[in-house]
């Protein structure tokens, strides 16, 4: 089964992911008191009381055509499968019986998962999932400077995560090589200091042993 891109829809209108500008914020497709959950066009089945993988299947792949931006709903939809199907089955109804691939899937459960767990206000995410996803993969100190410099807002590009990613880790490791280097060069150093008061004790002994042996000459 082909695997089907993640994108949302516009006006009526299907707009890939990175291509978000003037796209509405994810916020102003929430429904209050309902933890950052989007709410479909139709009425979807509750997927607490799903048990069977026909109905998270059938229910998925509603959520899934009616609009992209119901993201959210399709990670509960599948963590909620995940939790209740036998062992192998829901590998096996991603494989057969939905939209996307298993890659999609996991996507989409980390986006919930990380919503649903409060990690970031809803109102400062973008609506394109895949985006959303990039921002789970930030560490607690990326998220907290990407927010601070402005890089996580609901206009946010994929490559836009991408880019900011790139830029602090490489000077990360930048600053990690430079550390390395300086502790290489520090213990050169100090293995070259013993070397030189190994070498000076040397001396001293051997000065010793020569101002010895002229004081016995002296004596006799």
């Amino acid at each position: 089964m082909a695997t089907v891109g993640i994108a949302f829809v516009r006006h009526g209108q299907v707009v890939r992911q990175g291509d978000q500008e003037g796209a509405r914020p994810l916020s102003d497709i929430i429904r209050p008191g309902n933890r950052g959950i989007p709410a479909p066009k139709q009425p979807l089945r509750d997927p607490a009381k799903l048990l069977a993988r026909e109905e998270f299947a059938a229910e998925i792949r509603r959520a899934w055509a009616e609009s992209q931006e119901s993201f959210l709903l399709i990670g509960r939809y599948l963590l909620a499968a995940k939790s209740r199907l036998q062992h192998g089955e829901f590998m096996a109804m991603v494989a057969s019986d939905l939209p996307f691939s298993h890659q999609t899937a996991n996507k989409l459960m980390s986006v919930a998962r990380f919503i649903e767990a409060g990690e970031m206000p809803s109102d400062a995410l973008p609506n394109a999932s895949e985006t959303c996803y990039q921002i789970t993969t930030l560490t607690v100190e990326e998220r907290t400077r990407a927010l601070e410099e402005g890089v996580i807002r609901p206009t946010m590009r994929r490559q836009d995560i991408l880019q900011f990613k790139r830029r602090i880790r490489t000077s990360a490791l930048e600053t990690e090589s430079e550390r390395r280097r300086l502790e290489t060069e520090r213990d050169r150093l100090i293995k070259r200091l013993r070397e030189i008061d190994q070498a000076l004790a040397n001396l001293g002994g051997q000065n010793k042993e020569r101002a010895q042996n002229e004081e016995d000459a002296e004596t006799t």
